[in-house]
């Protein structure tokens, strides 16, 4: 009959002093790396989607030439047109940014539904959604130090 090692493991780590306490390396080391995973994807995911989301999208900031305010059904027309995502109108009423799909639609499209109404608008600028984002941000920041 041959040793069997496992037969006498107990007696034998009673006798030798060894006991098993705690959690293994590999364990340890698997709760570490998921942790470190699971904290740059919290940071990174959101940041992914998010660009995923609005890499498609630009501004078009539009002026009356008259200086008056935006009439509302100009608005609606503007806002039922496919393709754009929203109107944010200046604190004066004067300026009016449209973000739309530079895919689906094109300001063109958008001055359009001005001539119809015959309103006479200057397109001011043109511009990436994000980038618009962050000179907003940047210059709320610059107001908030004054």
């Amino acid at each position: 009959m041959s040793y069997d090692p496992e037969k006498y493991r107990k007696k034998r780590e009673k006798v030798l002093g060894i006991r098993k306490r705690g959690l293994g390396f590999g364990t340890i080391a698997t709760v570490v790396a998921f942790v470190i995973v699971l904290g740059l994807s919290m940071v990174t995911v959101p940041q992914a989607v998010s660009f995923v989301v609005t890499r498609h999208l630009d501004d078009a900031i539009f002026n009356l030439e008259t200086g008056t305010l935006w009439p509302r059904e100009v608005l609606s027309s503007v806002n039922s047109i496919e393709g754009v995502k929203g109107l944010l109108s200046s604190k004066h009423h004067t300026r009016l940014v449209v973000t739309f799909d530079r895919r689906i639609v094109n300001t063109g499209k958008i001055e359009s539904v001005f001539d119809q109404y015959h309103l006479s608008a200057a397109l001011l600028n043109q511009l990436n959604h994000r980038q618009h984002q962050a000179t907003m941000k940047q210059e709320e920041e610059e107001l908030e130090t004054q």
